[in-house]
């Protein structure tokens, strides 16, 4: 029976920063690196970027952007802070619910060991992003929460190994990034949807061993039919529930809705602003597809070949809502959440369209 002790920090927010800092900065930063005449461009290009995107998404974010440029360490130690806070009330509330509570020690021990492979995860993905909209980066809680963060070598090292045009390279991306700053900003209901389906997931975590052993035999069952348990969720999909699962599948068409929404505004504002965008796009695309026997086992566990299925099946939808209706169309999905596709009509464009736009109207 769980007792009335204060529940303890759910992550050791210094050891993750600390190991994921230390393994980020092993890789050396490129040659002509300058963080702050590159934060000063970004900043600027951040501007022309959003005028851009709130015309094509009909989606205008108050105020402007602010753009950070971040090295690898620094980037791993905003996201564990950004973890932190976004799982840390809902794990506290699974916690007191739970019948089963180990001795404080372990407890110490399980935050230390979770910080640890929080920072190494964080610092393997230090090297591949470029740039990030994240509504819960930040130093502490309501402070720099509205940043696009740039992480400045890993885009410095691509426009190097494949003779990118800088000026060009950086507006592109701010393109997308601005898009995301638009959809959580510019329609009001999308962060509280977002941070609720998170609350949804996290708060029925069950310690419960029945619990975790009825879904690994879900789980079980679902590779003898030929289905793999990782391939939605990562290695939670292993042990969710079945109202995680459905908390998760909810997230995930939400999250396939602004990365394909992203790319299209991207794409679309950039027709007349970036000349070589269509060559970033497939470099990137072939970035994505192409992972390391290393990569690939980890993104599996991790659920991050989920986030790859993202871009590329909200992609899919959006440019079929495009075709279908235009930019008024797209512009329909942040209507509120009851105009989010399922997962299926992420699949199914046609079948949201029959949801949406009944025959006759």
């Amino acid at each position: 029976m769980a007792t009335d002790r204060a529940i303890e920090p759910f992550l050791d927010v210094g050891a993750a920063a600390r190991m994921g800092g230390a393994l980020a900065r092993r890789h050396s930063l490129p040659t002509s690196y300058r963080p702050g005449a590159l934060q000063a461009q970004l900043t600027e290009l951040s501007i022309v970027a959003q005028a851009r995107v709130a015309v094509e998404a009909g989606l205008d974010p108050p105020g402007a952007p602010t753009a950070r440029v971040l090295d690898r360490g620094e980037w791993v130690a905003a996201n564990v802070r950004s973890v932190d806070r976004l799982l840390a009330p809902a794990m506290a509330r699974a916690s007191k619910r739970s019948r089963i509570r180990p001795p404080k020690a372990i407890e110490r021990i399980g935050r230390q060991s979770s910080a640890v492979q929080l920072g190494a995860v964080l610092a393997w993905m230090s090297t591949k992003v470029l740039g990030q909209y994240d509504i819960l980066v930040g130093d502490a809680p309501g402070v720099d929460e509205d940043v696009i963060s740039y992480v400045g070598p890993n885009i410095v090292a691509l426009e190097q190994r494949h003779g990118f045009d800088p000026e060009q390279f950086r507006l592109w991306l701010a393109l997308h990034e601005t898009a995301h700053r638009a959809q959580f900003t510019g329609a009001p209901w999308v962060r509280p949807y977002f941070l609720g389906l998170v609350d949804e997931v996290v708060s029925t975590v069950n310690a419960d061993p029945a619990a975790v052993l009825g879904g690994l035999l879900r789980s079980a069952r679902e590779l003898t039919q030929g289905t793999n348990p990782l391939a939605e969720v990562g290695a939670v999909g292993l042990i969710a529930s079945d109202a995680q699962l459905e908390a998760l599948r909810r997230l995930s068409a939400l999250m396939s809705v602004l990365e394909g929404h992203g790319e299209v505004v991207m794409d679309v504002a950039a027709q007349d602003l970036v000349p070589d965008a269509r060559r970033f796009h497939e470099v990137l695309r072939q970035r994505r597809a192409s992972p390391g026997a290393a990569q690939k086992v980890l993104g599996s566990v991790l659920g991050l070949d989920a986030k790859l299925r993202q871009y590329e099946e909200g992609e899919r939808f959006v440019r079929a809502l495009r075709d279908a209706g235009g930019a008024s169309m797209v512009r329909r999905l942040f209507d509120g959440p009851s105009s989010l596709p399922t997962m299926a009509e992420v699949t199914d464009p046609a079948a949201w369209l029959t949801r949406m736009v009944p025959v006759g109207r």
